[in-house]
């Protein structure tokens, strides 16, 4: 009277990111939608009995294979944080793995695609060709992905890039549980009992194929919207317009390594002077900083802290004692960025740390600048206020991007 029912959705991804973003794709309707099933089969004795899943997280061949493993792990491990905080399906009928790059799914893609060239010449590297190609010493000399690439010059790879690699950066979750005849959901389909076990305990019961084979013939929401050509920026140009404001004109570059981590080094400058009343508004500073941004709901969107250190050089008077030296800071800084266009955001931000300066006083008399006296300064507190404007740019996810 019982037979496994299995169901399948996928969960995308930004390409190189790992953070579970609900406004990408369908990502938000599809979770909510299994957590409400997970739940219902839960309390619901008389149709189900308790379901298991099995997560498995993907990559596309982009990047490093080692890279590629582990944000194809990542990828797992965030969609299994999202059904831990949302349903009550405890961790022992929870499977997690990840192989990283999603060769047989991308297979599976070409074969159904007669329209990529050389297709047959490429199938047949996806499935003939192993991963790595060694020579007698153990060293790598080939392998699936180079021979991928190599193949009519690297046109079918990026032909493959174009058309495949976005739905390849996924976490598979697949949803088997046994099931009576009261099961009648539209999304469900039934597959032989000796296929399928009650439940997946080990990493081997999956990789030997039971379960996955099992459910590879169900119908999955594979959902294709333009977001997927939503542009992905690695660099992004700033200026702050409130040193702006006061005629110090002001440039960072900020460069985003991964989901979490980014660089960014800020200069500004203001060398203005009037020799005949003796004016000067002279300042320089340069400022490297290394970020920490946390669960964000898009890549450059939510917020972030971060350590800095920088140096300035200055001179500044206005027709009466005058003040000339340097300084060197370093802080802790937090901000917060939000997207206002599509490749244009807004930025706001305070650093506070510990500044220490020597500078030099003078003053003008009889047309020379009469030295008086050397001092240092040192000062805890705010030394950075920031509002800028951001230029996000190096769109990744176009044509010839890295992507992942």
């Amino acid at each position: 009277m019982a037979v496994p029912v299995a169901d399948s959705v996928r969960i995308y991804f930004r390409h190189g990111y790992s953070v579970l973003d609900l406004s990408f794709r369908d990502n938000r309707g599809t979770l909510s939608e299994l957590a409400q099933q997970l739940n219902a089969f839960s309390s619901d004795t008389t149709c189900c009995s308790t379901p298991f899943l099995v997560i498995a997280g993907n990559a596309s061949p982009d990047g490093l294979n080692g890279a590629n493993l582990r944000l194809s792990r990542k990828r797992a491990e965030s969609v299994l944080a999202y059904i831990r905080s949302h349903t009550t399906v405890p961790d022992s009928l929870v499977t997690m793995y990840a192989d990283g790059v999603a060769w047989d799914a991308l297979t599976a893609q070409v074969a159904a695609d007669p329209s990529i060239p050389a297709r047959d010449e490429a199938l047949d590297i996806l499935r003939h060709t192993p991963v790595w190609i060694y020579d007698e010493r153990g060293r790598i000399v080939d392998g699936r992905k180079k021979q991928l690439m190599e193949l009519d010059g690297g046109r079918v790879y990026r032909i493959l890039q174009e058309r495949f690699f976005a739905d390849l950066r996924n976490a598979t979750i697949v949803l088997v549980c046994q099931a009576g005849s009261l099961v009648t959901e539209k999304s469900q389909t039934a597959v032989p009992t000796d296929l399928v076990e009650s439940r997946v305990d080990t990493l081997s019961d999956v990789r030997s194929g039971e379960c996955l084979d099992a459910v590879s013939s169900v119908p999955e929401r594979v959902l294709r919207d333009d977001t997927k050509n939503e542009p992905l920026h690695r660099l992004a140009l700033k200026t702050n317009l409130l040193y702006d404001a006061i005629l110090m004109p002001s440039l960072e570059v900020e460069y985003r390594i991964d989901n979490r981590w980014s660089v960014n080094l800020e200069g500004e400058v203001a060398w203005w002077s009037s020799d005949s009343k003796h004016k000067y508004y002279q300042i320089a500073t340069i400022s490297p900083e290394v970020r920490y941004w946390f669960g964000t709901r898009k890549p450059w969107h939510g917020h972030y802290v971060g350590v800095f250190a920088g140096g300035s050089w200055y001179d500044l008077e206005n027709g009466a004692r005058g003040y000339k030296g340097e300084s060197v800071m370093t802080g802790l800084s937090y901000g917060y960025m939000f997207p206002v266009g599509r490749c244009l955001s807004l930025e706001a931000g305070l650093g506070v740390g510990f500044l220490h300066t020597k500078y030099e006083e003078y003053m003008p008399i009889d047309g020379h600048y009469v030295y008086q006296q050397t001092s240092r300064t040192n000062y805890f507190g705010p030394v950075k206020l920031k509002f800028a404007l951001v230029w996000r740019l190096w769109d990744v996810n176009r044509k010839g991007g890295g992507r992942r």
